[in-house]
């Protein structure tokens, strides 16, 4: 291997080739480093995804995956994991170690140290699955890391206030998005891709990428979305994704006598097809860090209504962009919906404006500029 190639390790929770927010990023960030320049192993703390279940792939020859599930941190798989890391640490000399997520984050923190080598935690979201107890360990475990990485400083504050972090050694990276992929369509690509869809001109189209978990509170959309229907039956609903509260969410909806009127697409590789097909982009969410699912919806030309939580305001300027909502409120998430169906001119102009300032400020190429240069700066420090 040749003297000039940057060998990192990243570690990370989940599978990145699957559906999610965080796996796109690393997709996104992996697939542009160059691969003359960078040798880079991925080890997974989960099961290896099936073949359906892969929303991705990647084609990097500089890039390989490997999965070790662990389970709970704390049992004889978490140590197991430890161990095999540890391990290959001491054989491979890398110049990066890049955690991402708790149980990864736990693992990395408690490497042994070796010269020349250097740490860094990728902090994608508020932290709200982090136990007391993980919390205090992280209070413990932050200053052995060189650099804590978040994509909004929402979540820096938070870390700092919090856990204790050193803020001289946070920074913000913000996620990027493929703006030639994720892009608008014009009026006959859009009238197709609604065909393909099983939707007509005439239906106004509400979108939602987001898992079926929690935080997401499909409920709150559910519940407005009842509301804006009455007030426009061409209103439909269309939700990407899966997850454990589907069948909940489908009882939900049948309650409200919606059926007919929500599509489940489920998880799907093809959202860039999807997208440029609806009118507007909602994200209900009572957490979120710097959400891809709203950052690919502007790229596509869509006004956003979304919570006021996270980086949300990074990205949704009202009244510019989109709406923002307080959490948790439905009656509120309803109104912004209902100001988008009835002024739907001011609602394509937001859809615009939030394009435009994508293709400005949150580009992919600069967002893997900024951890490539972030990288060769933490290997020439030794």
């Amino acid at each position: 291997m040749r003297d000039d190639v940057l060998r990192l390790l990243v570690l990370t929770d989940t599978a990145i080739l699957g559906a999610g927010g965080s796996e796109r990023f690393l997709r996104n960030l992996l697939t542009r480093l160059p691969p003359d320049r960078y040798s880079v192993d991925v080890l997974q703390l989960t099961e290896e995804p099936t073949f359906a279940s892969r929303v991705a792939t990647i084609d990097s020859p500089a890039v390989r995956l490997a999965y070790h599930p662990i389970g709970a941190v704390y049992g004889w798989r978490g140590i197991s994991a430890w161990r095999r890391t540890r391990d290959q640490v001491r054989r491979v000399n890398y110049h990066v170690i890049q955690s991402q997520h708790e149980k990864s984050d736990l693992i990395s923190a408690l490497l042994p140290r070796r010269a020349g080598q250097h740490k860094i935690s990728n902090r994608r979201d508020m932290g709200f699955q982090k136990s007391a107890r993980v919390g205090a360990a992280f209070r413990r475990l932050n200053s052995r890391f060189d650099r804590i990485i978040a994509p909004t400083q929402s979540i820096i504050d938070k870390l700092v206030s919090d856990e204790n972090a050193d803020s001289t050694r946070c920074r913000t990276i913000s996620n990027g998005v493929d703006t030639t992929i994720f892009q608008n369509a014009d009026a006959d690509r859009r009238r197709r891709l609604r065909t393909s869809l099983g939707f007509t001109n005439d239906d106004w189209l509400i979108g939602c990428v987001a898992s079926f978990t929690p935080v997401k509170r499909h409920v709150d959309l559910i519940d407005a979305f009842a509301d804006v229907h009455a007030a426009f039956p061409n209103a439909r609903l269309v939700l990407i994704g899966d997850g454990p509260l589907r069948d909940a969410i489908q009882r939900q909806i049948a309650k409200h006598g919606l059926t007919d009127y929500v599509s489940f697409l489920g998880k799907r590789s093809d959202v860039d097809q999807i997208l440029p097909a609806l009118d507007v982009f909602a994200l209900a969410s009572n957490t979120e860090g710097l959400s891809n699912a709203i950052l690919e919806a502007q790229a596509c030309g869509l006004p956003i209504v979304a919570t006021d939580v996270g980086g949300n305001p990074d990205l949704v300027r009202p009244g510019e962009t989109g709406w923002l909502v307080p959490a948790e409120n439905s009656r509120s998430l309803a109104t912004a919906l209902k100001e988008a169906a009835s002024q739907q001119q001011r609602a394509k102009q937001m859809g615009a404006n939030a394009r435009a300032r994508v293709q400005q400020d949150y580009s992919v190429d600069a967002m893997a500029a900024s951890y490539e240069k972030l990288y060769r700066e933490l290997a020439h420090a030794g």
